[in-house]
């Protein structure tokens, strides 16, 4: 089988499709499949592209508009080779594969990890930051400012072989907001990496989120709060990029916490994990966040995670604090529970006793026999 493969964003950029594609575009490979992913970038190449078993194709990113048409013929231009297109984005490259896919009778299927009107329409816009449930039940979705965008990426979904999700609640959300049938959808959850975990973590003084600097994951609020619980000797590590780099930066100068927060660049996965290894905590405050992909890299190597309430991960009743994304005053005292050592140690056991098993190779056999189901169609 030959598959494409598309996403909006890849490696060394961070985020849930950035770490999917390579890890099962290599899967696919070592599988037998030819694989090729199509994606957009900020650069056309990089030294670490030539490690890559599949083949990779980077398409710089532009002006909006021309990226969209630029995509559009990319994919054309791939799709000819391609019995299926797998695509890991539902608009800004779900449409031109959803037209590219119908034009010339290809069957695409889509991953949803996130929710493009709610994050990147509403909450980038500057509108009141809200829990993604809210949004679509306040009835947001259907104003006249969003009702574009909400009936095309309905078409791109309504459109397609299939739709996977990497959690139930977000699946059951979609089915009744975008009318999807119930025949034509599941749900994949995101695997842990195989990785070895430390034989004695450090648990250090720092705490550290990694991921992509968007209003989404609400990080003004956690560098509100760790400013506001004054933590003696403690510190706080942002590793990323995104839209909002540049305004969290100038937040740390305002709360004249220069010294105690600090913001690297993004890095690839191996070489984040590497870093954090040793920090205090993971913490991801975001207004909602799906299936967090490093929510289940930070349990794969040990580091325990404090994590968002409005979180839909299928082990989200055995996280054993979560914080309010409203609340700057809860998620101060829950980095002042963290950083005394008695709670730390009663967290970090609970966390690391998290019964949660979902490999590589299961999330592999998952989508081969879908895809193969829709091939043979």
């Amino acid at each position: 089988m030959r598959i494409l493969i598309t996403t909006g964003i890849f490696e060394p950029e961070v985020g849930g499709p950035a770490t999917y594609a390579p890890r099962l575009a290599t899967k696919l490979t070592e599988a037998g499949y030819q694989v090729t992913v199509l994606t957009f970038s900020q650069k056309s190449h990089y030294d670490s592209d030539k490690e890559y078993s599949f083949r990779l194709v980077r398409i710089v990113r532009g002006n909006r508009i021309l990226n969209r048409i630029r995509f559009f013929f990319a994919v054309l231009s791939h799709v000819h080779n391609c019995d299926l297109i797998y695509t890991l984005d539902w608009f800004a490259v779900g449409l031109p594969v959803a037209l590219a896919a119908k034009l010339l009778g290809k069957p695409y299927v889509v991953r949803v990890g996130g929710d493009y009107l709610w994050e990147q329409r509403y909450l980038e816009s500057g509108q009141r930051p809200m829990p993604l449930r809210d949004f679509y039940h306040s009835g947001i979705h259907r104003r006249r400012e969003y009702r574009m965008f909400y009936r095309l990426i309905r078409r791109v979904l309504s459109g397609a072989r299939h739709v996977i999700f990497n959690s139930n609640v977000q699946r059951e959300l979609y089915l009744d907001f975008y009318g999807l049938a119930l025949a034509r959808v599941s749900t994949i959850f995101n695997p842990v990496p195989a990785m070895q975990k430390p034989t004695a973590h450090a648990s250090n003084k720092e705490f550290v989120f990694w991921g992509r600097f968007i209003v989404m994951k609400n990080l003004d609020t956690l560098i509100h709060a760790f400013a506001k619980a004054k933590l003696e000797g403690y510190t706080l590590l942002l590793i990323g990029d995104g839209p909002r780099k540049e305004e969290l930066a100038e937040l740390v100068r305002e709360l004249h916490v220069e010294r105690r927060v600090s913001i690297l660049p993004s890095m690839r996965r191996d070489d984040v994990l590497a870093r954090v290894s040793a920090c205090r905590a993971f913490v991801l405050p975001s207004w909602t966040d799906i299936s967090p992909n490093q929510v289940v890299e930070a349990l794969a190597i040990g580091l325990p995670a404090l994590v968002t309430k409005e979180n839909y991960l299928s082990f989200r009743d055995q996280l054993p604090e979560t914080v309010d994304p409203r609340s700057v005053d809860d998620v101060a005292e829950k980095l002042t529970m963290l950083a005394d050592d008695t709670h730390y140690r009663e967290f970090r056991k609970k966390f690391a006793a998290i019964s949660y098993v979902h490999t590589w190779d299961a999330a592999l056999r998952e989508h081969v026999a879908l895809f193969e189901r829709i091939v043979r169609v």
